[in-house]
């Protein structure tokens, strides 16, 4: 799983989708197989996929065709496993078991932070914690174990519901059952792979359900998008997580610092009515996000002296008195109707020459408390 990015206030130029992708906070578009996917999820259960189809959907299959072969590919390890000898019939053997196959047998591409794509981990054995959890609690699910997923902040594990207690498994470690009696070294081994990090207090840890454990890849999807500053994409990835898993305190954090960046890049790119749109739309989510009140104030303190620049005086004035009814409790979108008015006044009283060129405006911006 992939760490929630950083928030930033200020943000350096880069190419921003269009103004008109903001709705995709509402409304994420969604592929035929999402939308049965999400129907079938909408009451907590899987009726219709199994786990692993809904990860398969989640990754990016859009044609029942692909989604069948990838289940027949799936589903063709299973059978291997069972006409293996390897299979016990006591539980914990039988994990082990399974667990051993899956690290020899398919994850054999080596560990990827970024893969978060289970096509990548059937075609190719490359894997990260999500996809390696998926693909192990498929196997385990479908030879009689009772399975669930564990998310903790920046990383995800598989749990065994066993009769004698639960059973905690790093998918990520191929020598997680050789290693039981040290668990330092446990310890060591996984932070090489995932990060110290990650490998941290597993106590911190939520049970996640299939539905859940398919959304934490919406999740990766929308980090790995933030980072390349593709800003719709990683808002839909994000509200499609939230869609799956509501709980999400990861998935919703990371929308917040997406509409946030966004907003910040809209403004740079001078759309500023997008970015104040964005931003009040931030604000209903969670009004309690303080980074979305002082971008709030920051777009419009670029907004005003761009239109002051222009000798747009009272259009200035307008935008601020709308702002200033609708947050009266922010004292700067008040003040700052004061300095426009002072540089509207100083601008009618200089010579024309001076008028011509129009004289600069800033309009300063106090502290957000």
């Amino acid at each position: 799983m992939r760490h929630i990015l950083p928030i930033l206030v200020l943000l350096f130029a880069v190419q921003v989708a269009s103004a008109a992708d903001v709705s995709v906070l509402a409304s994420p578009r969604l592929n035929p197989l999402e939308e049965r996917l999400f129907a079938d999820a909408a009451d907590g259960r899987l009726d219709e996929f199994l786990p692993l189809d809904a990860a398969l959907v989640v990754s990016g299959i859009e044609d029942v065709d692909s989604l069948r072969r990838y289940g027949q590919k799936a589903a063709a390890l299973v059978e291997q496993l069972r006409n293996s000898d390897k299979l016990a019939d006591a539980p914990r053997e039988r994990v082990e078991a399974i667990f051993d196959f899956m690290h020899r047998r398919v994850l054999r591409g080596g560990y990827d932070l970024k893969n978060t794509d289970l096509r990548r981990v059937l075609d190719e054995g490359h894997y990260n914690c999500v996809t390696a959890t998926v693909l192990f609690n498929y196997l385990a699910g479908r030879l009689g174990l009772n399975c669930r997923g564990l998310q903790m902040p920046g990383h995800a594990m598989s749990r065994l519901l066993l009769a004698d207690g639960p059973l905690d498994v790093e998918t990520t470690c191929p020598r997680w059952f050789q290693l039981a009696d040290d668990p330092r070294r446990r310890t060591a081994i996984v932070g090489k792979t995932i990060g110290a990090a990650a490998a941290a207090d597993p106590s911190k840890a939520r049970q996640v359900s299939p539905i859940q454990l398919a959304a934490m890849i919406y999740y990766n999807r929308g980090v790995d998008l933030l980072a390349e500053k593709r800003f719709a994409e990683a808002a839909a990835a994000n509200t499609k997580a939230l869609r799956l898993d509501p709980a999400s305190a990861t998935a919703r954090g990371n929308l917040l610092a997406t509409i946030n960046n966004w907003s910040i890049e809209l403004g740079n790119q001078g759309e500023y009515a997008e970015a104040v749109r964005l931003l009040r739309q931030g604000m209903a989510m969670d009004a309690e996000f303080a980074a979305f009140l002082q971008n709030y104030v920051h777009v419009h303190r670029q907004w005003v002296e761009h239109l002051c620049r222009e000798g747009r005086f009272e259009e200035a004035l307008e935008i601020l008195s709308s702002a200033a009814a609708e947050m009266p409790e922010v004292d700067y979108l008040v003040r700052a109707q004061d300095e426009i008015c002072r540089c509207w006044s100083k601008a009618l009283s200089a010579p024309r020459s001076v008028r011509m060129h129009q004289l600069p405006c800033v309009i300063h911006t106090p502290p957000v408390d």
